[in-house]
């Protein structure tokens, strides 16, 4: 049982780790979760390797892969929610989404001192936002992530908690697997 949990919470950690570290170091390589998704399949081999089954392996596999893509994410949100700084934008233009973003509105945004904010802002934005309004702004004082609009409670942690629940579902099936590895005959 302790050697599952090791591998469980360790596994985790890992799979996390260069995505988080990507956040907190400005790294656009390691924010990408692409480092993260080969851990992952690290850990998938490192699992079949002890003979933990293709049952559980598969979904390990699965969930591995969404932890290492939205660890970085998290990692931002935990970022902005305890290190950001909040403060308003002015919106130079609007435009709506498209595709699968169509009911999505993306403001171009300036600081109140005359500096473009980089790449558009959707949270905060919507088809009544009008060029020359304030939209509120989140962001990192040290410039890590890109900035973002707030939405109306403030900050949307829903993002956080999934992540983090499937960070814990990753660690609790890898226990799992392992402790299942073992192949325990009955008392004779």
């Amino acid at each position: 049982m302790a050697e599952g949990v090791v591998v469980g919470a360790a596994g985790c950690a890992t799979v996390a780790a260069p995505g988080v570290a990507g956040t907190l170091l400005g790294s656009d390589v390691l924010r990408s979760g692409d480092v993260g998704i080969m851990v992952a399949l690290g850990l998938v081999v490192f699992l079949l390797f002890l003979r933990a089954g293709r049952a559980l392996v598969g979904p390990i596999a699965v969930l591995g892969v969404c932890w290492a893509v939205s660890a970085p994410k998290a990692a931002t949100e935990v970022l902005l929610v305890w290190g950001g700084e909040i403060g308003s934008a002015v919106v130079t233009s609007v435009a709506a989404g498209e595709g699968r973003a169509a009911e999505r509105h993306y403001c171009s945004v300036r600081h109140p001192d005359g500096t473009p904010v980089p790449g558009r802002i959707w949270r905060g934005c919507s088809a009544t936002t009008a060029p020359g309004d304030r939209i509120g702004l989140v962001y990192d004082p040290q410039g890590r992530v890109p900035p973002r609009g707030l939405v109306a409670s403030g900050h949307d942690r829903g993002l956080l908690a999934e992540s983090l629940g499937t960070g814990l579902a990753l660690a609790t099936l890898s226990t799992v697997a392992v402790v299942r590895s073992y192949h325990m005959d009955p008392p004779g």
